[in-house]
């Protein structure tokens, strides 16, 4: 799961956003590091692994990836 979040969350969701317009990351929601992706574990979960909210058009995260974020959920990735 560090893979798919580095590869698909943290172009946004880091202290340079790397994802042309954002100046910072959307929400304060850094996941740029492991602390950070433990932090917002639920939210990654809920957001990624659960529905489709995220990440936002024009991006894709195949069904393999959601599956695997809400295994590790599940697996206690917030404990």
């Amino acid at each position: 799961v560090g893979e798919i979040v580095a590869t698909r969350c943290a172009m946004c969701h880091a202290a340079e956003p790397q994802w042309p317009g954002l100046g910072w990351a959307p929400k304060g929601v850094r996941l740029d590091s492991p602390e950070g992706v433990a932090a917002h574990a639920r939210a990654i979960y809920l957001q990624a692994g659960r529905s489709h909210a995220m990440p936002p058009a024009g991006m894709w995260l195949d069904p393999a990836e959601r599956a695997a974020i809400a295994a590790w959920y599940r697996a206690g990735a917030a404990s």
